[in-house]
């Protein structure tokens, strides 16, 4: 299937920057020293349903470990949040039938390789007042180190950029941005056209993550991207507010890292 070999590529992706270890029953743990504040960087992973007593374990591991926030990530949605906030992020694949060469864009828009100085301007614009210039500057020297970026140019700025990341015949495209100065000028089409016409020649399927409730997931729809697979995200930043009831001695034995 379509989507277990998306969630393989996605897997080997964040192998590039995590190191993971059976941490309960339930739950595995991401963790990548080099940038601990990432979120899915340093998440834990679920399959099944974690029981309250694993969060609590999971939650007095990251408390040792001084970070202080709490990730989950499955594909599934937990039937018990634990006063983590929930969001879902969407993978959707071009199928083989779509016709990227057909797709509108703009002729003097021209893609490459990004100039370092021009691509951390911008990433420092859109995402600086998210996260900090701090952060952003160290994740975006983090994904270089690993990651093929992509550039398009117009007027002889720096208009988007993307990276990409392939592995077992499927292409993952991210991080999309566009500059706000260039919107509307079909910077993000024609970037996608030169991502998805790339992978066709190397042989392999292009897919991308999307938000569930932003606009862009339509755009993808209208070119022909077909939904395949969730992810549940449950993050906490302010671990106080977590629901978590009297703390109760184990009833079985976690696995092999779970100890604090």
């Amino acid at each position: 299937m379509i989507m277990i070999q998306t969630r393989r590529t996605d897997e080997k992706f964040l192998a590039l920057f995590s190191v993971s270890h059976p941490f309960s029953e339930h739950l595995t743990k991401r963790e990548d020293d080099q940038l601990r504040d990432k979120y899915d960087h340093n998440a834990f992973f679920y399959q099944g349903q974690p029981s309250e007593q694993e969060v609590r374990r999971a939650l007095a591991y990251q408390k040792a470990r001084g970070d202080g926030f709490l990730k989950l990530e499955g594909y599934a949605p937990l039937e018990k949040d634990f006063g983590l906030e929930r969001e879902e992020t969407l993978t959707m694949v071009l199928p083989n039938e779509a016709d990227p060469s057909a797709w509108k864009s703009a002729p003097n828009v021209t893609v490459g390789l990004p100039d370092p100085a021009q691509l951390e301007q911008n990433e420092l614009r859109y995402y600086g007042p998210l996260y900090g210039e701090d952060f952003t500057v160290r994740n975006l020297c983090r994904l270089r180190q690993k990651l093929t970026y992509h550039g398009a140019y117009l007027d002889g700025k720096l208009a988007g950029s993307c990276y990409t990341y392939s592995y077992g015949g499927f292409t993952c495209m991210d991080g999309l941005l566009v500059d706000s100065e260039f919107r509307c000028r079909y910077v993000a089409t024609t970037l996608l056209k030169a991502m998805a016409l790339q992978a066709r020649r190397e042989g392999n399927t292009l897919y991308l993550h999307a938000d569930p409730e932003d606009t862009p997931k339509d755009l993808y729809a209208r070119m022909g991207f077909e939904t395949v697979d969730r992810v549940y995200e449950y993050l906490c930043t302010d671990l106080s507010r977590l629901s978590l009831g009297e703390e109760q001695k184990p009833s079985y034995t976690e696995h092999d890292g779970s100890s604090i």
